[in-house]
């Protein structure tokens, strides 16, 4: 059988359908993936995975290259109109995906086929969204949905390389990341200027540790801003790499400070504990799956609201988080056991 699964566009998204694509590589399916040029670096080359196919720029192109694939089946991971139109196009003869009820679910689930009913639970973590549609497809559900990633040898030297450019050296811990981004929108970004008094805070309590400002080309001013604002000693890290090299990177760190974001989901799937600040969003839903992580939520009557912008302009889901609060539950996180 010659699969192929379309992968969500988001990191997050992607890095919480790890188990599903294992699940699907169990079977013995010769498993490629298609998906957005910045995530192949992350999956490319993983246990499974026989080819990774990238989203060309136009329709066209991803149609015509997946017509000359000859895919006996699509597994489509997004909920989007197009990610089913895509396969239906490219003449996939089974296209295997959720069917909503709303009007664009309807659409889809026209271009799908089998279309699998949409009867996910509500409330249950994003991970285990996929359980109704692996059991429609006759395949054993994950025991356990964690998502995990593994780096070779090599990727591991050049993260310590990569740090040792910073200046940063792993050996000596507690290596704290500082992640202020969300590609999402606003509303879900902690202020930036408690980002650089959180690295003061972290200095001052734990005289040995090591703090980076971590960033995609997109949070490079946000980095920056907190690199300057906290004494211009903290390192920026990341807007020059791609996602593979983010990650060696990130597996050397003790302790992610982020906001809910794709690099707190890639970060956990790397063992790395994180303490994550939700605001707009639902942690029941994307929080960082194990136990080695917290989560920050004021759980306001307003949240979570989903948007990408506060409505109420307070934005007081996330201000009611302090410095003092994230500085001891960071250095809780850090003790040893």
């Amino acid at each position: 059988m010659k699969s192929l699964a379309i992968l969500p566009n988001w990191v997050g998204d992607t890095v919480m359908a790890l188990p599903v694509l294992d699940a699907l590589a169990s079977t013995g399916r010769r498993l490629s993936v298609l998906g957005r040029p910045h995530l192949r670096p992350l999956l490319e080359g993983r246990s499974g995975i026989a080819e990774y196919v990238v989203r060309a720029p136009s329709n066209a192109g991803t149609i015509d290259a997946l017509s000359d694939s000859g895919f006996d089946e699509a597994v489509i991971l997004p909920n989007s109109y197009r990610a089913a139109w895509l396969a239906h196009r490219a003449g996939i003869p089974k296209r295997w995906g959720y069917g909503g009820w709303s009007p664009e679910g309807l659409l889809r689930g026209a271009l799908l086929a089998p279309r699998v009913p949409d009867h996910r639970e509500r409330g249950r973590h994003q991970v285990a969204d996929y359980t109704e549609l692996l059991s429609a497809m006759e395949i054993k559900v994950p025991t356990e949905w964690i998502p995990r990633l593994e780096l070779t040898p090599q990727q591991v030297r050049e993260g310590r390389d990569l740090l040792a450019r910073s200046h940063l050296d792993p050996s000596r811990s507690p290596l704290i990341g500082l992640f202020a981004g969300a590609e999402f929108g606003p509303s879900k970004r902690w202020p930036w200027k408690r980002f650089a008094e959180l690295a003061q805070q972290l200095r001052r309590n734990l005289p040995g540790s090591q703090q980076l400002v971590l960033a995609g080309p997109k949070e490079t001013w946000l980095a920056v801003r907190i690199h300057e604002e906290s004494g211009k000693i903290h390192p920026v890290v990341g807007p020059d790499l791609d996602l593979g090299q983010l990650a060696s990177v990130m597996s050397e760190m003790d302790l992610l400070v982020t906001n809910d974001s794709g690099p707190m989901h890639l970060a956990a799937a790397l063992g790395v504990p994180c303490l994550s600040i939700f605001g707009p969003t639902d942690p029941r839903r994307t929080s960082p799956v194990g136990d080695a992580h917290r989560v920050l939520y004021t759980d306001r009557w307003c949240s979570p609201c989903f948007r990408r912008r506060c409505p109420l302009l307070r934005h007081r889901c996330m201000r009611d988080i302090t410095v003092e609060e994230v500085t001891q539950q960071a250095i809780q996180m850090l003790a040893p056991e």
